[in-house]
């Protein structure tokens, strides 16, 4: 597979590694950073159908996970890194009709979705600051594993919108529906240590010498596995959130879009741009 200027594609022993390469943007997410990740992933896609069509199973994938991270060499805060910021403003801003809005989450909402149908582990491995849609990001991961000088911002709410990238559900399935709603609507920002015990992450280290090496104990622990029981595992794991998935996407999509250059709405992205 190959990468793209934003978006960084190597393999280290089985796992694939996917990097967002935006720093200079805080590595926002935007129409430009969705198209980056929509071409790998329908690479991607591509290469693990031929496998399973070949039934085949002594065949092993050609991966046996896929880890999500970012570079956040662009911070001005070295201390407390941005890994995902969000929403990219002075992209979205440029989306002037809610309909327009709507096809921006949509993007990421497939996304997440496709990511969450891939027949290998997804692993977020997370270091700094997750602001709003970033956070949503890393919630279409199956496991999410963070430094302890990470932290999560639920700021949807204050730029006067809401989860858009189908995403809400997936937070009440980790949660529970009475610390979603808590998350949600009181703006919480969670310290690591804090997100674990939500049960938004599996694993917190010390530092990004301990997440390489916690990634590399996990790809072996893979290797090891049947890669047929790993997928079935994952799908069957899905089964029960999966019931009602699209009756709650489409409402939640149709949400974003009515709240799209809403004037709450506007007034945030103006005063950003100012």
């Amino acid at each position: 597979m190959k990468g793209n200027i934003y978006l960084s594609v190597t393999q280290h022993e089985s796992f694939l590694h996917w990097q967002l390469q935006r720093p200079e943007r805080r590595n926002a997410l935007g129409p430009t950073l969705g198209q980056a990740l929509r071409q790998a992933l329908d690479a991607l896609q591509s290469e693990l159908k031929l496998w399973q069509e070949q039934n085949d199973l002594s065949l092993s994938p050609p991966y046996r996970g896929l880890v999500l991270s970012a570079d956040v060499s662009g911070s001005n805060a070295p201390s407390t890194p941005v890994w995902i910021a969000g929403g990219d403003l002075k992209e979205l801003a440029q989306l002037s009709t809610p309909q327009e809005g709507r096809a921006y989450a949509t993007s990421f909402a497939t996304i997440g979705q496709d990511l969450q149908n891939l027949p290998i582990p997804v692993i977020a491995a997370i270091d700094g600051l997750v602001i709003g849609g970033g956070v949503e990001f890393a919630l279409a991961a199956d496991l999410r594993i963070s430094t302890q000088r990470s932290a999560f911002h639920f700021k949807q709410l204050e730029v006067g919108l809401s989860t858009g990238y189908a995403s809400c559900q997936r937070l009440v399935a980790l949660v529970g529906e009475a610390r979603a709603t808590d998350l949600l609507l009181l703006r919480r920002c969670l310290s690591s240590s804090d997100a674990k015990a939500y049960g938004l992450l599996n694993e917190v280290v010390e530092d990004q010498t301990e997440l390489i090496g916690l990634l590399n104990s996990w790809e072996k622990e893979f290797s090891a596995l049947s890669p047929w029981s790993l997928a079935a595992q994952k799908r069957m794991l899905q089964g029960r959130s999966a019931l009602g998935r699209d009756v709650c996407t489409e409402k939640e999509l149709t949400w974003f879009e009515e709240l799209w250059m809403h004037p709450w709405h506007r007034r945030f992205l103006q005063k950003f741009l100012k």
